[in-house]
Parts: structure tokens; sequence; C-alpha cells
């Protein structure tokens, strides 16, 4: 799974107005899994309050998101909007990207969205979810094997970094269980990103994908450091 930090409140649930231009509406081709990335999603907008978070979503399936902090909740989620679907329409290669959702809220208008989504949002607060605050980050070693998911996640990892490398500042981090079977992964830029927070988001994400079994950073960029 996927997502942009850029520099991470569950703030106000907007429900349109000055936002709804760039609101997605019709079907979606919703990705594998979508439900655990979504998931993951939800558990850093429950979890990261001092952020703001704006989902963007290609109608072929291509997704990202972008989380914003300040004491401006309305102007952090424009710039979290604006940077979304920057990421998204990356990752489509092509224009086209959409707002999905903002902070805990769904904002697509689509009435065929699997009403799972809806649910998660309904009990986000009970998930069992890692802090990143609890994480401290550490390079992983030994022998490593990646399975078909985690190596098709690890070549997304690749293609974000590649398309976003000239993106001032940034720092992409892709984190494995020690079996690499499980994987969890997060990018940022700005001159406000701090390297070890991406590396525990990272790290936060696939323990929370382990049971909170422990992970450890795989690659940093595009350079393998597992040793």
């Amino acid at each position: 799974m996927k997502k942009l930090l850029g520099i991470m409140v569950l703030g106000l649930l907007l429900s349109g107005n000055a936002y709804a231009s760039n609101e997605g509406s019709g079907p979606i081709e919703f990705p594998p899994k979508f439900e655990k990335r979504f998931k993951s999603y939800l558990g850093h907008v429950a979890n990261e309050k001092s952020y703001s978070f704006v989902f963007a979503f290609h109608p072929n399936g291509a997704n990202d998101f972008q989380a914003i902090k300040g004491k401006n909740k309305n102007k952090n989620l424009k710039v979290a909007e604006k940077q979304a679907i920057k990421a998204c329409n990356k990752k489509a290669k092509q224009k086209g990207c959409m707002v999905f959702a903002r902070n805990a809220q769904i904002v697509w208008n689509w009435d065929d969205i699997p009403e799972t989504y809806y649910t998660l949002i309904n009990v986000m607060d009970t998930f069992d979810y890692i802090d990143w605050r609890d994480v401290s980050p550490e390079v992983g070693k030994g022998t490593i094997s990646l399975n078909k998911e985690t190596s098709k996640n690890f070549k997304e990892h690749l293609t974000i970094y590649k398309n976003n490398k000239d993106e001032k500042n940034f720092y992409s981090v892709f984190a494995l269980s020690s079996n690499g079977k499980v994987s969890g992964d997060m990018d940022g830029w700005g001159k406000k990103v701090s390297k070890k927070q991406i590396e525990a988001l990272a790290i936060a994400e696939c323990m929370t994908n382990n049971n909170k079994g422990k992970c450890f950073i795989y690659a940093i960029d595009d350079e393998i450091v597992w040793k």
C-alpha cells in the first residue's frame, strides 16, 4: 500500500461546498485488497490528530493520499487535496484523479461504493493500530525472500520513487517483516519532512499489517539497505 506523507486531525468533516469541484463521481475500479489499504489510511486519520488527510482516486484504480500538518485546517485540506491528486495522477500515469475522502469522510459520489468502506469508518476507533511514535526504526538483517504480494508492493514503491524523486527533499521507505511476507511503506517531501518519522511510519504500517509482528527497513528510496 502506498501513500505520500506531505509535511501528516481528524478535522472538520466537510460535506462539499468550497471543495466540491474536486470530488469524484461515477464508477471506480477498486484494486484488489483495497479494504486493507483504506483501513490503513483510516488508522492514520484516527491516530495522527495533528494532521489533515485527503485520499485521491482515479477511476482506473490508482490511488494515493496526502497528510498535512498545521493549525489552519481548511488550508491544510486544500494543500493535501492538491498534493494527493498530483501524487495519484503520477501513479495513474494520466490525469483524472479526484478526491475520494477527506479525513474520515467519503465524498466520492457513486451509489455502488461498497458498504464495507463506510463500515470501516464507523469502527475506525477500534482498529488495533501500531503508533509510529512507539517504533524505533531498524534496518533488517539476514536472509530474506519477498513473496508475490510484497514483490508487487516493492515494484510500486520503486515506481513512486521514480515518479517523485525530483520533488524537494523527497524520501521514500519500504519496510518488511523478517519472513518477507508483509510490507509497509511511506513517502514524503518538503522542508518539514522528518526522515525518522517516515521510517517509523513505514515500519508501523508493516507491523499493523503483520499483527504487531516486528518489521524492519528493507529499502530507502531505490536502494535496498537490508543487510
